[in-house]
């Protein structure tokens, strides 16, 4: 956290190749809309000009009076709705949308039992632990420097959909290339909840 006290947005994206420090993952894009409206860019599929800035509630909220930002698009006066909960709302739903894509595709284990079993055959797992849910930090069977775990991020009701299953609190992907996809926008999520 201690790079974004010198750093709290970028507005080049070029910044990102000249600042090794810095990481695009670590941060979230937005873009002008043509209403003058910021947008959250989380699939980074938006034409025209973006700024990136840290997943931190505080930040986003006065992203839109700043004058670098202004003078950045153009423009005298930014609209926009509620830029936390939009981001939010996005993060959670892309997440959840990759956490369905994981089970189509066989990697995903639903349930402690399951993840456990998994363990040991992977050598990595990315495990997420529903809202409410009894916490697994201090099992040393998940702290592994192979195994991440995510707590109090997504809801059971949320899980129990994306999944298709009922009574899902914990599960487990299994897959390198979903795990870090799902870790990026985890970790941003986590930006805004460590800030809520």
């Amino acid at each position: 956290m201690e790079k974004y006290l010198i750093i709290l947005l970028v507005l080049d994206k070029k910044s990102f190749l000249e600042n090794a420090d810095i990481d695009e993952n670590d941060f979230i894009k937005f873009s002008l809309s043509p209403d003058n409206k910021l947008v959250p860019d989380l699939h980074n599929d938006l034409p025209g000009k973006s700024i990136w800035v840290p997943p931190n509630r505080k930040l986003i909220k006065c992203i839109q009076e700043r004058d670098d930002v202004k003078a950045h698009f153009g423009v005298s006066h930014l609209f926009s709705s509620d830029l936390v909960h939009l981001v939010k709302k996005i993060l959670r739903n892309k997440i959840l949308n990759s956490i369905s894509l994981t089970k189509k595709s066989g990697y995903l284990a639903i349930g402690l039992d399951t993840i456990k079993t998994q363990l040991i055959e992977k050598k990595h797992c990315l495990i997420v632990v529903a809202k409410g849910a009894k916490s697994l930090q201090r099992y040393s069977v998940f702290s592994s420097k192979n195994v991440s775990c995510f707590e109090n991020l997504l809801y059971q009701k949320d899980l129990e959909k994306s999944t298709g299953k009922n009574n899902v609190k914990y599960i487990g992907i299994l897959s390198k290339n979903f795990k870090k996809t799902i870790q990026v926008d985890l970790n941003k999520l986590k930006g805004f909840m460590r800030n809520d």
